[in-house]
């Protein structure tokens, strides 16, 4: 954007300049168009179909926090946040939206949204090209975009920890108090006003520039770490920046002072996070971040790994902290027992940093002087290897239908079918009606065979071509332009994999407990429970919000997915149990055996709010299915089940049978 003022042109050309208004001309360049497409492309992945999927526990908790703060009309007891930031900004949202699923989600959506654009700000740093990269890895990264979706509070860690060392090197740069200032009270919502485990966050942002230190050339007399920081902490605004990060914290956490009690949840950020070192989420297995990680993001890691390689070997100071920075991230993916699948961003983010760099450097490095290569020689290669890759994947695909529809499912026995596929070829035509037995009883036709060693053959085909490809670009311009070109390649076909992979769980069915992100998913029987309760209360009041419930919600209380589903109605009466003192228009209630007597008499309809469902059932070919497909021969089944009984007087019978 450029301001042109008129007067400063010549009077013979215009008489009236000097009285002429300031023109103002907008100019937009490439790279300011693609991020604009990047920001849309961001928010759209976040926000589209937010409010399909219902709330879980841990959701519905932070959620019920801030709306029992805004509108005190909401049944049950008072609760503590676990992220002063998303609670404030859920108050907000709750106070100019309607009250629901999208209200409670959108916030951190945003800052997802922000967190794909954060390495903007270090573009003066590294030149053009590597933050947008950088911006597109976070905008299509699976774990960014589920974090972001499902309120995971780490989403603003990571979003500070962009922000922090950004405003630590402004201030080393300028000198200016004001950016220390900013970094200070930066840090200090980090770690008391994000999400429980942000200092650890920090701690690994630390170990980072540790690291970056340790691994460097002792003979570099220009790094010279420790005198830096004595230099910085007596320069250091000190007074100053506590202040900043007192008065930030007080104005987040009592939310801009109009709710005092929030200060609790500061304190609750603390206990939270030092209780994490101990007690671990129901259903978490250990290390559950590097393990969502590799579910989610196989090819990120993959090319991570390498590049933290060459990071520790051959990479300067920004690309050793960032590689130190993963390595942190690491360990506290081992070791902190309350990590959430959330906290698989201390992983991603550094991750997508590093193959940023590595992207740019396999496009913009000069070839060797050996080789004449033309410009376009590592994206025509890439794309020829991704179209091979695409192929290659297409072939898996069809292989994998054969064996899961195909081959009889009692076959559970690899082995034996491999023995089968090698001991010759078979024919295609299925008018062939040979029969192949793999055991007494058990057995399939030879075409199916004969499609399936086609499929085996189709596979290899195209990777052999992947590889020939490679020598062939290598001989005509170089091994190393050849393997730059295959790995770009391979890097945008395991990132559209993975994209698939976090589309199925952001976008999916709600409550499949085949999904790795979720530990504790509800279906959404929980929407058809609302319907039914606001269609009831219309029958019994003429209003859809003011019939009288009465809740028993064992182990959530009235603190969860449940609670959350009966936030608008306004006459909720959670209790421990249920008896003949019960004669409510309304009654939820677990399904038990016997079933309590009450106090009138009642019409049942059952609600399945959670499935079960158990990695120990697979077998070789239902992995096959669920790595790429989440789906399974063995289903999940009933897991949790409630009951929702309406009075026969508010229902419009006379006469309830029992059945």
């Amino acid at each position: 954007m450029t301001l042109n003022n008129a007067a400063a042109r010549p009077a013979t050309l215009n008489p009236s300049a000097a009285h002429a208004e300031p023109a103002l001309r907008l100019s937009l360049t490439l790279e300011a168009l693609f991020y604009v497409g990047l920001a849309l492309l961001a928010l759209s992945l976040r926000l589209v179909q937010l409010g399909n999927h219902p709330l879980d526990n841990t959701q519905a908790e932070q959620a019920l926090a801030a709306l029992r703060a805004v509108n005190p009309q909401v049944a049950g007891e008072t609760l503590v946040a676990d992220s002063p930031l998303t609670y404030l900004f859920n108050t907000i949202s709750f106070s100019f939206m309607a009250q629901g699923n999208v209200a409670a989600r959108l916030p951190v959506a945003i800052g997802g949204a922000l967190l794909a654009l954060a390495p903007l700000l270090w573009r003066r740093y590294l030149n053009p090209l590597p933050p947008l990269i950088m911006s597109l890895l976070l905008t299509i990264s699976p774990v960014a975009l589920l974090s972001a979706r499902t309120m995971s509070p780490v989403t603003w860690t990571m979003l500070l920890a962009v922000i922090v060392p950004w405003l630590v090197l402004r201030y080393v740069e300028t000198r200016r108090p004001d950016w220390a200032i900013l970094a200070t009270a930066a840090a200090a919502a980090m770690i008391l006003l994000a999400d429980p485990a942000g200092l650890l966050a920090l701690l690994a942002l630390a170990f980072g520039l540790a690291f970056a230190w340790l691994t460097a050339d002792p003979a570099d007399p220009d790094l010279d770490l420790p005198a830096t920081v004595r230099e910085l902490a007596r320069s250091w605004p000190w007074a100053n920046g506590g202040l900043a990060a007192g008065v930030v914290i007080a104005v987040v956490g009592t939310g801009f002072f109009f709710l005092p009690s929030g200060l609790t949840s500061v304190g609750n950020v603390l206990w939270t996070g030092v209780t994490g070192f101990v007690q671990r989420q129901d259903g978490a297995p250990v290390a559950f971040p590097l393990l969502v990680a590799l579910r989610y993001e196989t090819g990120l890691v993959l090319f991570g790994l390498l590049a933290v390689y060459r990071a520790v070997r051959q990479g300067g100071f920004f690309e050793r902290t960032l590689a130190g920075w993963f390595l942190g991230g690491v360990v506290w993916s081992l070791g902190y027992a309350g990590a959430t699948a959330g906290h698989a961003l201390w992983l991603t983010v550094p991750l997508c940093a590093l193959v940023g760099l590595s992207i740019t450097h396999w496009l913009t490095e000069r070839a060797d002087f050996m080789w004449r290569v033309p410009s376009w020689s590592v994206t025509a290669h890439a794309a020829i290897t991704f179209i091979l890759w695409m192929a290659v994947g297409m072939s898996v695909l069809m292989l994998g239908k054969r064996l899961l529809l195909d081959v009889p499912g009692q076959i559970t026995d690899l082995g034996t079918l491999v023995d089968k596929l090698t001991a010759g070829f078979y024919s295609r035509s299925t008018a062939n009606t040979d029969w192949i037995e793999f055991e007494e009883g058990i057995g399939t036709w030879a075409y199916v065979l004969g499609f399936i060693q086609q499929g085996l053959l189709m596979m290899s085909l195209f990777t052999v071509m992947i590889g020939v490809l490679f020598f062939l670009v290598g001989s005509l311009w170089g091994a190393r332009t050849g393997a730059r070109g295959l790995a770009l390649g391979t890097l945008a076909f395991t990132l559209l994999f993975s994209f698939g992979l976090g589309g199925r769980a952001a976008y999916g069915i709600p409550g499949d407990p085949r999904e790795y992100w979720y530990l504790d998913p509800v279906t959404d029987d929980v929407d058809e429970l609302r319907a039914t309760l606001r269609e009831m209360s219309l029958r019994d009041t003429g209003e859809p919000r003011l019939m009288a419930i009465t809740a028993w919600i064992p182990g959530d209380g009235d603190s969860g997915a449940l609670a959350w589903a009966l936030r608008d109605f306004l006459n909720v009466t959670f209790v421990d149990g249920v008896g003949p003192e019960v004669a409510t228009a309304a009654v939820l209630m677990p399904v038990i055996f016997p079933q309590p007597r009450m106090g009138a008499d009642y019409v049942g309809k059952d609600l399945i709010i959670r499935q079960a469902w158990s990695a120990a059932s697979l077998f070789w070919k239902d992995a096959i299915m669920w790595f790429y497909r989440g789906d399974s021969q063995i289903k999940p089944v009933t897991g949790e089940a409630y009951m929702i009984w309406i009075r026969k007087d508010v229902y419009g019978v006379e006469q309830v049978t029992e059945e």
